[in-house]
């Protein structure tokens, strides 16, 4: 067992549900400013996390839409449906 990762569930457990909240308050925080740059890392890293826990399903799902958001929509038409799906997160 690595000596690094804990033993205790409930404090491994804390630790991947700070994970994912300080995930929500970087998305909220880059939504708020308008950053879509930022917005464009955050769901990137949105896309490692899945690919490692093997949710292959969401991994493209996330991929089509940043492909989408960067080369087929014209810029009007993305910033509204980037919305729509951050909202629906």
């Amino acid at each position: 067992m690595d000596s690094r990762r804990p033993t205790d569930t409930a404090q491994c457990n804390l630790q991947l549900l700070t994970r994912d909240l300080h995930h929500v308050l970087e998305l909220t925080s880059a939504i708020s400013a308008g950053d879509w740059e930022w917005i464009e890392d955050i769901l990137s890293n949105l896309v490692i996390i899945f690919c490692g826990a093997r949710s292959n399903n969401y991994c493209s799902k996330i991929l089509h839409f940043l492909f989408n958001l960067k080369k087929i929509w014209i810029p009007g038409f993305a910033c509204k449906i980037l919305f729509l799906f951050v909202l629906s997160i």
